[in-house]
């Protein structure tokens, strides 16, 4: 059999979303491949140059933000996504334009609100790193990149939703490390010093030219004159965006909150071991992000449509891919993690132990699919909150008592717990409230 017939073969055996999505996700793997190539790099570069405590303190500023851009985005990533979706299936072209220019509004606006709140209350929130009290200018950074970057995050959901996923993509993720990338080898190439604060002020840049982008490629996609006099509604997105917002900040604090309780608790140097582990074990996760982007619209559109029998082949069949990779990549770090880590400096191996920890939490992750966007995508946003919430509070409780004993492992410890129970439950909710059919 030659390699055409194996893979006419392999279409055979997928159902017409399953493959969509596998189309899908496959222009999205390349494009996240580019900026996840570009974002490891990035950091060699910083890992090479301002060392583990710039790391650290780089990791902690991204850290803030993720944790304020849910806030300023208020739940409304999900909620464009399913709304453009449904809007355009329908052809409700004007559907599509009020979604989008009600977050911008919205959204734009309360990331302003948030920046400036936070700006003025500095002094009294760097005071929560004892030992690291060089944080004002960073910190001052950040907030600036709010904004652009909750703007870009509607475009880019917006985009998501119109079935433009490896578009989204493209811009929201890749463009952003690509442009930090070119950057930084200049700086290097041309012996030119890097510090912190350089280090921020071209994420700041890169953050810019990535709204600029965005908005652009969402310019040249939607081209239809829509009347602007029409009267925009935001309380539909609101009454979505409520129980989404519960959703995506229990997850967003879940993921990012070991980092800011062990740059208190523990110390700069240890969250910048932490943070490089991390980052590799994230990557465990890459393919489940990138099919998640791809099928996310698909999920809204068959349980819209009633359509739970192709919904569950889709779902199953995508899962089982998912956990062959995550196998794959667990074994690659366990054998190869020392090796990998060399690459941002000899001092990075001591985070062997914690990437290996943080690997087996991703597993978990991986392996149980898409369980919570089903939740999300088919009504079920607060069990899905009630969940992500127990998980939050278990992962601080976990994260007080394991880093003051165990430092950075003790927080990959408790992430990979977390991870793992969180997971477990959202998939056992799926089957309970059958929303797949068997």
């Amino acid at each position: 059999m030659n390699f055409k017939q194996r893979i006419n073969q392999f279409r055979s055996k997928l159902d017409v979303h399953s493959l969509e999505v596998l189309v899908s996700s496959s222009k999205s793997m390349i494009v996240k491949v580019v900026g996840m190539i570009a974002g490891l790099m990035a950091s060699i570069i910083l890992g090479r140059t301002i060392g583990v405590e710039g790391i650290g303190t780089i990791n902690l500023i991204n850290k803030w933000g993720a944790i304020l851009l849910i806030f300023s985005l208020f739940g409304f990533r999900q909620v464009v996504i399913k709304y453009v979706a449904i809007a355009k299936s329908k052809k409700r072209y004007q559907d599509v334009f009020s979604t989008v220019k009600i977050s911008l509004l919205f959204n734009g606006g309360l990331s302003i609100i948030i920046a400036g709140i936070g700006a003025i209350s500095l002094p009294w929130i760097i005071h929560l790193f004892s030992d690291n009290q060089d944080l004002y200018y960073p910190f001052l950074i950040g907030y600036f990149m709010l904004i652009p970057q909750t703007l870009a995050r509607i475009f880019a959901a917006a985009l998501n939703g119109y079935g433009k996923i490896w578009q989204s993509n493209l811009v929201d993720q890749a463009f952003g490390s690509i442009i930090l990338l070119i950057a930084l080898s200049v700086f290097w190439m041309f012996n030119i010093p890097l510090t912190t604060i350089s280090v921020l002020l071209l994420y700041a840049l890169s953050r810019v030219l990535q709204l600029g982008t965005i908005w652009l490629v969402w310019k040249h996609y939607f081209k239809f004159k829509i009347n602007n006099k029409e009267k925009l509604k935001l309380q539909p997105l609101l009454k979505m965006g409520l129980p989404m917002l519960l959703v995506t900040s229990t997850v967003v604090l879940a993921s990012n909150i070991d980092s800011i309780m062990l740059g208190s608790l523990a110390s700069i140097h240890d969250l910048g071991l932490y943070s490089i582990a991390a980052r590799l074990a994230l990557l465990n996760s890459f393919f489940l992000i990138v099919s998640n982007a791809a099928i996310g619209p698909k999920i809204a559109k068959l349980y819209d449509n009633n359509s739970n029998g192709d919904l569950s082949i889709m779902v199953k069949n995508t899962t089982k891919t998912l956990i062959c990779i995550a196998l794959i990549s667990l074994l690659i770090f366990v054998l190869f993690g020392k090796y990998i880590l060399n690459f941002w400096g000899s001092e990075f191996i001591y985070a062997y132990p914690i990437l290996i920890t943080l690997s087996i939490g991703q597993f978990f992750n991986i392996s149980t699919g898409c369980s919570g966007l089903l939740l999300t995508m088919t009504g079920h946003e607060k069990v899905h909150g009630y969940i992500s919430l127990s998980s939050l509070l278990v992962n601080i409780i976990l994260n007080i008592v394991l880093i003051s004993k165990y430092g950075a492992l003790g927080a990959a410890t408790a992430t990979a717990i977390t991870i793992s129970l969180e997971n477990i439950t959202k998939l056992l909710f799926v089957k309970k409230l059958m929303i797949l059919k068997k």
